[in-house]
């Protein structure tokens, strides 16, 4: 008789997690915004359990921040994307540095198929597939270096700025200069030049920081 696996109930914790992290990170959840683990059940359907895991996932991320039976959202301002981009960037410059040393030719041969499917989207108008192709392309910074625990603090934070970068993507007609941006970073990549990666990184990133950025910048008050 076969082994009958157990639904993992996190799965469902981890699609409410993505809706109410999308709600958030867009504004339509405003801070301070109570979230009530039944009323969520309520409107998400589901029993408290899934509610209770996604509420985790976003306290762990800093997106709510939680008290018993409720969590009040947080949200974020230009300093956490200013955090969120410091961290990126020592993250992925570490990736980077050991997965240069460790395996130069896997680290450039990883980036060719989220650059294609970036490409790809960017023909198509589909911020949606080339925010995907975006974070893949990064994501094997981390998949070259094999450093477990690199990559544990990358995927906690990863959902976030996935988020981030959709909202800025809906935002702009034409995805060419990003394109050209990652298609740059790939081929000092396979330069092997890592001085010269680490520059381009930090200014890769630093641009990103300021166009995501840029929403949750309040206008000085006269």
């Amino acid at each position: 008789m076969s082994e009958i696996l157990p639904i993992k109930q996190q799965a469902l914790g981890d699609q409410v997690a993505g809706e109410l992290r999308r709600l958030i990170v867009t504004g339509r959840y405003a801070p301070g915004t109570s979230l009530v683990e039944g009323h969520l059940a309520e409107q998400f359907n589901l029993s408290r359990g899934p509610i209770r895991d996604a509420i985790k996932i976003l306290a762990s991320e800093g997106l709510i921040d939680t008290n018993r039976r409720s969590a009040t959202v947080v949200g974020l301002d230009g300093e956490d994307i200013d955090e969120l981009f410091s961290l990126r960037g020592s993250l992925e410059r570490l990736a980077l540095e050991i997965g240069l040393q460790r395996d130069r030719s896997a680290l450039s041969k990883g980036l060719r198929g989220p650059l294609r499917q970036m490409r790809e989207a960017r023909e198509a108008r589909d911020p949606d597939a080339f925010t995907a192709a975006d974070v893949r392309f990064h994501s094997v910074f981390y998949d070259v270096a094999g450093h477990r625990r690199l990559a544990d603090v990358w995927s906690q934070y990863r959902p976030t700025i996935e988020v981030l970068l959709l909202a800025s993507n809906e935002r702009y007609e034409d995805l060419g200069p990003s394109v050209a941006a990652h298609e740059v970073l790939a081929e000092l990549i396979e330069s092997g030049d890592p001085e010269a990666v680490f520059e381009e990184l930090h200014g890769h990133l630093d641009n990103a920081r300021l166009r995501l950025r840029a929403p949750y910048t309040r206008p000085a008050s006269d």
